[in-house]
Parts: structure tokens; sequence; C-alpha cells
């Protein structure tokens, strides 16, 4: 069985770039039937602050997915017991467009869910989260909540005279007619980087935001669950955003704008498997810079890690094993006389 965690044999997608963790690569989403559809959106708009170069994102990450199997010690299950996951490549994005290559995600993604498959984005910017929110929003009926892990706020209106950049897709997703303000929560925001105006924003337009420092005082597990009631209020369909700059950069440096004192590695597994509980109809994972990691591959090794433990919880959650992890290898506590 040792051959399973090997990389040799995995056929690639292009070049040296496996599918993400080995699933099958699929070009015609009309020939494979899936629960999860991963999917690469390489694009990095205006950068901020540093040169973002988080178009390399995806194949990185696809890269050290490789580490992983199906079966995880945390959970005791193989997914794919319950679910099947495809890989659908990247996004043939146009550099410099933000509307064409927005649109191409979003056209993409609708034809994910209409095979009633789940949309999973490996970003690219931070930006690409509004058309993978709006599609979601258009291929249902119901409301859509959002929870975002993050350190910024992102409600600029615009940033160099645009509109559709990494700096304004919450605002962006708030504007959309079935999202309501009020079921987008923010966990992890933090530091002198957000703009001031954002902090009255948000409370006029009734985002839920827990700092970092209410996560270090009620715990992540408390925000979370809050954080997860709050945006399925009323039957709403939940979307989930992970901007790796919401971890603390000494768990995950390769980002375009890192701010110390963040989420630590273990606190956002434990959160995305709780805001994930229940499933999802859309995930996303943002602003990994590759360029600007260690040599180890320290923050492409976490992000797979998140975008596999978003599987689980789908397989978890379509196999009745909701929080399995919690209690998968409790040991029972055994009382000793003391001679």
């Amino acid at each position: 069985m040792s051959e399973a965690l090997s990389p040799l044999g995995v056929p690639r997608i292009y070049g040296d770039v496996p599918p993400f963790m080995a699933f099958p690569h699929v070009r015609d989403l009309a020939s494979f039937v899936a629960d999860a559809v991963v999917v690469g959106m390489p694009y990095d708009g205006l950068a901020t602050f540093r040169g973002g170069a988080t178009r390399r994102a995806p194949q990185e990450i696809r890269k050290y997915s490789l580490l992983y199997g199906t079966y995880s010690f945390d959970w005791d299950m193989d997914l794919s017991s319950h679910i099947a996951v495809a890989d659908a490549g990247d996004i043939d994005v146009v550099p410099g467009d933000n509307a064409e290559s927005y649109a191409r995600l979003g056209a993409r993604l609708g034809a994910i869910q209409s095979t009633g498959a789940i949309p999973v984005t490996i970003g690219g910017d931070h930006g690409i989260s509004y058309p993978a929110v709006r599609a979601v929003a258009e291929a249902g009926d119901a409301p859509v909540g959002l929870i975002v892990f993050d350190t910024h706020l992102d409600l600029s209106e615009s940033f160099a005279g645009d509109r559709l950049t990494r700096a304004s897709p919450l605002l962006r997703i708030a504007e959309l007619d079935k999202v309501d303000p009020r079921r987008i929560v923010v966990i992890g925001a933090r530091g002198p980087r957000n703009l001031p105006e954002w902090t009255p924003l948000y409370r006029q337009l009734g985002i839920t935001v827990f700092s970092m420092a209410e996560v270090e005082r009620l715990g992540i597990d408390v925000v979370a669950e809050r954080a997860r009631k709050i945006a399925i209020a009323d039957g709403a369909r939940l979307y989930i955003s992970l901007d790796i700059d919401g971890v603390d950069p000494a768990y995950a440096p390769a980002t375009n704008s890192p701010e110390s004192g963040g989420l630590t590695s273990r606190e956002i597994i434990r959160g995305v498997r709780i805001a994930a509980r229940d499933g999802f109809s859309g995930f996303d994972l943002v602003e990994v810079s590759p360029d600007f990691d260690s040599a180890s591959g320290t923050t492409c090794i976490l992000a797979a890690r998140l975008l596999a433990e978003a599987l689980f919880c789908l397989a978890a959650n379509k196999g009745g094993k909701q929080d399995a992890w919690r209690h998968a290898h409790a040991t029972e506590r055994m009382n000793y006389s003391v001679i």
C-alpha cells in the first residue's frame, strides 16, 4: 500500500502538474459523475503590496497535494467511499483583464454546478471570490451566506480605478441580490493594513467580524460555530472563502500581504472543519504566492491540506460522519491505583 502515497505514475494535467490529490483529471464534465470538482483560477490582478504571483498557486498546490491520500487518520475515513472528486484543470484566464477572466471562471463554475457537483476553486488572488460566489448564487434559488477567513476586510469600492480587484471582493459580494450582508462573517481580521473606512462600512452593512482578539478570547471552535449559524440562517446556502493571509505568516509566509498575529495552522484546520461541518455550496482558497514560500513549500502544503479538509467535510456530511475527527481515536480514560 505504500505506493499509494508516491507521486510516481500519477497522470499529469500538463508539464509536471498533477491533478489535485491525484483525483481524475476530467476535461468533459459530462463524462464523469462527481460530487465535487476542483478547478484552478491562476489569475493575479493588481498587486496591493508585493507582486502576488498567485497565478502559480494552483499548480504548486496541486503538486504538494500528492502528499495526501484519500484516507485521513484524523477522520478515520476514506473520503472516496462517500464522494467522487474530479479535477477540471485551470481556467484559461486573460492576463490584465479582470472582467473577462472572472466571466470565464463564472461560466466554468456554472457548468460544474449544472452537473450537480460542488465547485472547489484554487486561486488566484482574492478578487476571484466575487465571480465564484456570484456563480453559486446564480445556480440556486436559496440565498447564499458567506464565511471568510481573512486578515483584511476587502471592502474598497475600487483600487487603481478598478472595481474588480483583490481589494474589493467582499463589497462586490455584499452587493449581490442573493447575498444579505448580515449573513457574511469574517474570521481573523487584524492589523494596521485594514483601511480606516472599512470598519464603519462593515458595521453599516451588518457584516459580522470576529477579530483575532475575539478568536483568542472565545477560541476558534466557538467562533467558527457561531459563524456557521449566522451564515446559514434562514436556509441560506453556505460558501466558504479562505484567504491564506488569515493564517500567521509563521505558518503561511507565501502571500501578497502577510500579517503577523494570525491563526495557527491547527486553528485554521479546526476552523474549516467546524465551518464546513454540514457541507457547503462552494469553497475557495486564495492568495497563495508560491514565489515567496519557504524552500519546503510550507504555505502550499498547508493550502493543499485545507482543501483536502474541505473535501473530507463533504464526505463526512454525506456519510453521516460529521465531527468524526473529534472522536475517531479517542482513548478510554483509565483509573490507576497509586501504590
